[in-house]
């Protein structure tokens, strides 16, 4: 990998190529590097991120490569520059710029284009703290005839000659050590003749001085003598960062809050950092939980995107220490976001991560901070689906009664409105805190929140789309929070959010009763060998190639929607139960359809077998419907109870069924076997001793028992009367009566407490299924790294490159409420049948044809949204009553104050 300093004699660079076509980014660099200036344009006009992609092999973007590699003119870096390439971009390793590039590249053209662009480059220093010119008498090639031409642009547009690297060596002392010295020392005398060359030391110098100076009153805390210096002086080093920390930096550090208001005031920049202290003064304050200083500090950010990230987080991780008034910082700070018109705006800047275990405020404020704090940041948005570093969400720390609280501040309406009985009494459900929130853009260092349609598609998957029902799904799994889906506002959420996904529902099917309907009809119109005096009918003939194709096509599509499940979800997919019939059902169905001449056996066996599993996973499909999810719900848990308890019994099955085989079967040393039968008749029934002549066959017959069909008068219990008897009673006894009783009570007992919680099974149901549909449709449909493998042996179709994102992208849409559908909210008429009202984002309202196409919430919801409205009412009259009473009270004393000196006299 490139590290920043070419070596002639090293290998060269090597190009990233693809095997048919190029890449843009190789285009890009291949055109680059041949200096093709028209087609740079026209690349970066197409791709623009292309400005910014970094080059792996190179480790550096378009433009640092420009000003590194030797063959490059200055024509193709001035074009670059006009596209708007960033000259300040830089090397994460040793932070060179593209000056300090076309420096070491010794090129004055290059050199010259930069700094006729930005003169004020030419002082910007490396990690190491040189300057373009240290990095010219270091790593340039003094053998340049450009070498000395380069110095003396430096030198004219004012490099700082006196200024020291890291280890204290000014770029004199470099020319010294190469045996340039002289040289450059006579171009800098002679340009200090023309006046071109600044003594920055002696201003230098005098500010440190001066900042020293004020740095000391500040030490001994006199902020009186602070204030009376004069004005001129702290503003010319409000902003003076050739320092340890800035002077606003310090008196934050202090507390000198009317230090920090001055220095604010004379222009001082808030976010300004020293060499060595790089922590921001609204963090250093909010450390200290200086409210003062931290309330004039964050007046001067505007707009509350600007706000460092992670303040409020600082803010609350400290906020339960007495010593510190982090308290007050938190008030100041909420006040500011409540000021705030936009509450996307607001959304985002409270759900920012601090950056090491990347937790959001609301994390800490669960942990450290008392419940009403939490009320608030929920209130304003704060997020309980953002996930940290350990992927761990703020639900999960939250109790219960806590999270129950913030669902009924959900439900907003208008408290004094003389409304409420009436039919157009509006209520409304806020959604915003149980939505995890937006991601960064990846190509900007700002936040977006733009519509769908204005966005790219890799900026709308990233910013716009995400797991709206994740948040929910956790409550449905966690016992303590399961009881809180029957709440108004997670019900209208899940209702609203079928109603959204329904259509894959009915899709998916439709889809299927196609495949099942065709398995069945070619199975009896021609794969199981049915008489051949039906198969000569036109219609039956006609049936068996419309099943065939219907059969084939569906099973195409069958194959690839579970490969598709797999590919977006493997872990879900496979902890499925369900998911295992289909594959064997896949499989099955191409063992009919592809198997050429069968035999009639095993067409018989695969036909038995597809039917079944086709007529399994359909009753389960129909489950997924929030109107039969109970009844599903109630086959899979008594199913899988019943089978637990049962394998746990099978030893003892299993150990009657060997019994049975040692004493039932028939001996085959016998002479005559059949002696033993007992035969009444010549039209007598076989003996069904043969039951138990291997030890599967009587593992067979013993589960078949287990039903009850004993069939006990065929079993030969002579051979040995006493024993057989004893266990075949005790197998009655212990088995049949028991047993079976057993597995029936506690099937009847999960049935009944399925029907006692019918409505919390069915949410329950409906959230993890919804969640599931999600999962599908957020993840990429086509593997990521194929895809860009695909683009590698050919751009030229450019369906390619995006296909993944795409197609995922107009799933996610249609499955997706927010933002398209619905502004993080829902507003419904509880007085009018629960009607909901429809509308655009941008708040028109959006007319229905006719009442029946309108959406109505169901009556159980209304019924306990009212009774939370009415609990809230008769809440807010008992605080108005009790503040009367005690105004009355407080007036009361102050009349027998007042009367009591008379009363005295």
């Amino acid at each position: 990998m490139y590290q920043g300093i070419n070596d002639s004699n090293g290998p060269k660079l090597s190009r990233s190529g693809s095997q048919i076509c190029p890449t843009p980014e190789d285009e890009l660099l291949e055109a680059t590097l041949d200096n093709k200036v028209h087609k740079i344009e026209q690349l970066i006009r197409r791709h623009e991120y292309l400005l910014i992609y970094t080059y792996p092999d190179y480790n550096k973007k378009i433009l640092l490569i420009a000003c590194s590699e030797p063959d490059v003119n200055a024509a193709t870096v001035e074009k670059l520059l006009n596209l708007k390439a960033n000259p300040r971009d830089h090397n994460e390793d040793d932070g060179w710029e593209a000056l300090h590039f076309a420096a070491q590249k010794t090129n004055f053209d290059v050199l010259n284009a930069l700094l006729k662009r930005n003169p004020g480059d030419a002082n910007n220093q490396t990690l190491q703290g040189g300057n373009a010119l240290h990095i010219l008498v270091r790593h340039g090639d003094r053998s340049a005839e450009d070498f000395y031409k380069c110095a003396r642009l430096l030198i004219q547009k004012g490099v700082d000659v006196d200024q020291v690297d890291n280890n204290n060596k000014s770029a004199l002392y470099w020319a010294d050590k190469k045996g340039v010295g002289e040289n450059i020392r006579r171009i800098i005398e002679e340009e200090r003749a023309n006046g071109l060359v600044i003594n920055n030391n002696v201003d230098k110098d005098k500010d440190k001085s001066e900042y020293q100076q004020l740095l000391n009153l500040m030490k001994r805390g006199d902020e009186d003598q602070f204030l009376q210096i004069n004005n001129d002086l702290v503003q010319s080093l409000a902003n003076f960062t050739d320092c340890d920390c800035t002077l606003l930096q310090f008196a934050c550090d202090r507390g000198l809050t009317r230090c920090v208001q001055r220095l604010l005031d004379l222009g001082a920049d808030p976010s300004a950092t020293g060499r060595i202290n790089v922590t921001k003064p609204i963090i250093i304050a909010s450390e200290h939980g200086f409210s003062a200083i931290f309330q004039s500090l964050l007046d001067k950010y505007h707009p509350i995107s600007n706000i460092p990230e992670g303040v409020l987080s600082n803010v609350l991780q400290y906020i339960d220490r007495t010593q510190h008034d982090n308290k007050g910082c938190y008030r100041v700070f909420i006040n500011k976001m409540k000021q705030c018109p936009d509450p996307d705006e607001v959304s985002l800047k409270l759900n920012e991560v601090e950056s090491n275990a990347r937790n959001t405020p609301l994390h800490y404020a669960i942990r450290y901070a008392d419940p009403e704090i939490v009320q608030d940041l929920l209130r304003l948005g704060a997020s309980l689906g953002a996930k940290n570093k350990y992927k761990v969400m703020p639900i999960e720390d939250m109790e219960p009664q806590c999270l129950e609280k913030h669902l009924d501040n959900c439900i907003e309406f208008d408290i004094k409105s003389r409304k409420i009985e009436k039919e157009d009494f509006q209520v409304k459900f806020n959604y915003r805190s149980i939505i995890p929130p937006y991601a960064k853009c990846k190509y900007s260092e700002a936040y977006a929140y733009k519509d769908v349609e204005a966005t790219g598609i890799n900026s709308t998957i990233q910013k716009e789309l995400v797991a709206e029902t994740e948040v929910i799904c956790y409550m449905s799994n966690t016992v303590e929070f399961q009881h809180l889906l029957k709440h108004p506002v997670i019900v209208s959420f899940l209702f609203m959010k079928w109603l959204q996904i329904q259509w894959l529902f009915w899709t998916n099917l439709a889809f299927y009763i196609t495949f099942a309907v065709s398995l069945v009809v070619y199975i009896f119109s021609s794969y199981a060998y049915f008489p051949i005096e039906e198969q000569k009918s036109v219609i039956l003939v006609l049936l068996q190639h419309v099943s065939y194709i219907c059969l084939v096509l569906t099973l195409f599509v069958l194959l690839f929607r579970e490969l598709f499940q797999m590919r977006a979800a493997p872990t879900k997919y496979f902890n499925a139960f369900e998911n295992y019939i289909e594959i064997i059902l896949v499989a099955v169905t191409a063992m009919i359809v592809f198997i050429r001449s069968p035999s009639h056996d095993t067409r018989k066996q695969l036909s038995s077998i597809a039917i079944l599993l086709a007529a399994f996973e359909l009753v389960l499909m129909f489950g997924q419907h929030p109107y039969f999810s109970t009844n599903v719900v109630m086959l899979k848990r008594v199913s899988f109870n019943f089978f637990k308890f049962l394998i746990w019994y099978s030893m003892l099955i299993i150990a009657f069924a060997l019994s049975f085989y040692l004493l039932f079967a028939l001996d085959p040393t016998a002479a005559d076997p059949t002696a033993i039968k007992i035969t009444t008749n010549e039209t007598e029934a076989p003996d069904e001793d043969a039951s138990f002549s291997n030890p599967a066959q009587s593992v067979f017959k013993t589960i078949i028992m287990l039903t009850g069909e004993f069939d006990a008068s065929s079993i030969n219990f002579s051979s040995f009367p006493l024993t057989s008897k004893l266990i075949f009673a005790l197998f009655v006894f212990m088995i049949a009566i028991i047993l079976l009783n057993l597995l029936n009570g506690l099937a009847v007992s999960d049935t009944q407490a399925i029907k006692t919680n019918a409505e919390l099974v069915g949410h329950i149901a409906r959230a993890q299924h919804i969640r599931y549909v999600e999962s599908m449709v957020v993840e990429n449909m086509f593997p990521g790294n194929v895809a860009q493998k695909l683009s590698s042996i050919c751009c030229c179709l450019p369906i390619v490159r995006d296909w993944n994102f795409t197609f995922g992208k107009a799933l996610h849409i249609d499955a997706c409420l927010f933002p398209k559908h619905l502004n993080y909210e829902l507003i419904f008429y509880p007085n009018n049948g629960g009607l909901v009202e429809s509308g655009h984002r941008d708040g028109s309202p959006a007319k229905k044809c006719a009442p029946c196409t309108a959406t109505r919430l169901d009556r159980e919801t209304v019924r306990l949204t009212n009774n939370i409205i009415k609990a809230k009412r008769e809440g807010s009259n008992n605080w108005i009553k009790k503040l009367v009473n005690e105004l009355e009270g407080l007036n009361k004393m102050m009349k027998h104050f007042l009367l009591q000196p008379s009363e005295d006299l």
